[in-house]
């Protein structure tokens, strides 16, 4: 499957100024909402979006920019129409002020994502402004065989029409369930049984194979292998309108009907698909479809993590959460310190892992709050114990704690979703507290590092103010050296030489006293440069995106005219 692959650090660079943007593209909308007649706030919401369309497109970012597009055509009907516009058109253009901004987070924060994210969300708004819905296989350019390579087994007898008309009926009945949102999962059934009956009934070469391959899309849909979408909704709706034509017309009305582009729709759908048993299984040998990756299923969980709460609101109940745990963890400290509790030491303790259940519970981390529930019953058990707590004790409630800490801070990170939390085996809990504890010493280093060379630089200025008296710049190798040995502890040797050939030009500028001041001032200029580099360097590293390397060349070309070549790691 097709995944977005952008310059992060354009990303990066204009991300502020698109939130923002996008921001007061939906405020001019809410109050055009209030006020339909107010035309200069949706010309204004328009122009916004247009920009931002503009912008995506120059970074690449396809999805998003297809998403802002469409919803600035969306704008200029709702324009043409005020104020008389529908509420469909309203109510999908919500939607997709909703959708882009969380889009472009998680482009942001997972490093790439998959366009067909907002295909729901374009599709909503094209069927509101009246426009052909886009197709499942829109973004993605994966060839796919339309007609069947090796042959599907069957018979080729004539049709049984009365059977067939019994069958559409049954499959009507479901599919018109289903449009009304009644009990999906058995109609989906229904339907799956009618289309599976249908194709045993007609021969194996109608239509090349479309009721088959029918079947199967249906019965992906009835197993859990596909979800139920617009786009599957219309291609159950398809496949009963031709169900209607093959009894009237037969297979002359079938192949006049039929064309490539539902085939490939449905074709697409199975090679997204998680099911690839039953009646598919014979369909995806024959017609040699692929298992695309992430699957159907894997897409929902992605769908569902980006319309579950923004970086925001889950930093902020992390915050919180984070707090309350460090409380927690003080009060568990002293008990452990004493071998016991008393009864007014256990209480605060119990009701500050409950508001931490409660929290998690909230937010839809049943999970881990079973699992801190679990230790409240055991901390309500420590009040008067004779011998004192047991040692192990203190320390399954504390490993919890550790554990709950360090998954708020995976999800905030996007390493984790809530689904990834669902069944936590204890290898998946030791795995996230040593990952998360690993990043946390990460960031600590690579934040010293970064107040390190802001440090040495604020010296170096201070140096050059002062008409070079050296004192301001005697403990700068000192400073450099240990982010050098910070970033080379982190693998990043290319960096650790740079920063020890800086080191070097300090050591060397502080003993020279020869250089004159125009002299000095020109070196210090450069090595500047080479420290600018690395300060960029780092913050890139702090940011979680991987820096472009041609940022460390300019420090090492810095270096090189200082006179000092560094050594390029293997």
């Amino acid at each position: 499957m097709s995944l977005e692959q952008i310059n992060l650090n354009s990303l990066a660079m204009v991300r502020q100024e698109l939130d923002a943007t996008i921001a007061h593209a939906a405020a001019e909308f809410e109050a055009f909402l209030i006020d339909t007649h107010n035309s200069s706030a949706i010309e204004n919401c328009g122009n916004d979006i247009a920009q931002v369309a503009g912008t995506l497109r120059l970074i690449q970012c396809t999805g998003a920019a297809a998403l802002a597009d469409e919803m600035a055509a969306t704008v200029a009907d709702i324009a043409a129409a005020a104020p008389a516009a529908s509420e469909a058109l309203a109510g999908a253009l919500s939607h997709a002020f909703f959708a882009l901004p969380r889009y472009i987070e998680f482009l942001s924060t997972r490093k790439f994502l998959n366009p067909y994210l907002v295909l729901a969300y374009l599709n909503e708004l094209r069927v509101a402004r009246r426009q052909p819905v886009l197709p499942e296989y829109y973004f993605d350019p994966v060839p796919l065989e339309l007609t069947p390579v090796t042959p599907l087994s069957g018979s080729d007898a004539p049709p049984n029409m009365p059977a067939l008309a019994r069958l559409r009926q049954m499959y009507q009945v479901g599919l018109l369930a289903i449009l009304r949102q009644k009990n999906e999962t058995l109609n989906l059934q229904l339907i799956a049984r009618a289309a599976a009956r249908f194709a045993a009934q007609t021969p194996i070469s109608s239509g090349r194979g479309f009721w088959q391959i029918a079947a199967a899309v249906t019965e992906s849909l009835a197993n859990g292998g596909l979800s139920l979408n617009l786009n599957r909704k219309r291609t159950l709706g398809a496949i009963e309108r031709l169900m209607a034509r093959y009894i009237k017309g037969g297979e002359e009305a079938l192949v006049g009907a039929l064309d490539n582009s539902l085939r490939k729709e449905m074709i697409y759908q199975l090679a997204l698909s998680a099911h690839r048993e039953g009646l598919a299984k014979p369909v995806i040998a024959a017609l040699r479809i692929p298992a695309l990756a992430p699957n159907d299923k894997e897409l929902t969980a992605q769908r569902d993590a980006m319309r579950g709460p923004g970086l925001e609101a889950i930093d902020s109940v992390v915050k919180v959460l984070k707090e309350e745990l460090r409380s927690a963890k003080d009060i568990l400290e002293i008990a452990s310190q004493n071998q016991g509790m008393s009864t007014e030491e256990v209480a605060p303790l119990r009701d500050t892992l409950n508001r931490v259940a409660d929290t998690l519970r909230m937010v839809n981390l049943k999970a881990p709050a079973d699992i801190l529930r679990s230790q409240v019953s055991m901390v309500e058990g420590w009040v008067g114990q004779k011998n004192g707590v047991p040692a192990d004790q203190f320390l399954a409630v504390a490993d919890t704690l550790l554990f709950i800490e360090s998954s708020l801070s995976s999800l905030y990170r996007h390493e984790l979703s809530a689904g990834d939390l669902e069944q936590v085996s204890d290898t998946m809990r030791k795995k996230i507290i040593a990952e998360s504890q690993l990043l946390e010493a990460s960031r600590i280093v690579i934040e010293e590092g970064q107040n390190g060379i802001s440090l040495a630089k604020r010296a170096i200025s201070a140096y050059a103010e002062s008409g070079f008296d050296p004192v301001h710049v005697a403990n700068v190798a000192i400073t450099l050296n240990g982010v050098r040995g910070g970033v080379q502890i982190l693998g990043y040797q290319r960096a650790a030489n740079i920063l020890r050939g800086c080191v070097a030009f300090v050591d060397l500028t502080a003993q020279d006293k020869q250089a004159s001041a125009p002299q000095r001032q020109q070196l210090l200029e450069t090595l500047a440069d080479a420290l600018i580099s690395m300060e960029y360097y780092l913050i890139e590293l702090g940011a979680g995106r991987a820096p472009d390397d041609r940022i460390l060349e300019v420090a090492e070309e810095s270096l090189a005219a200082l006179g000092f070549l560094v050594d390029k790691p293997d």
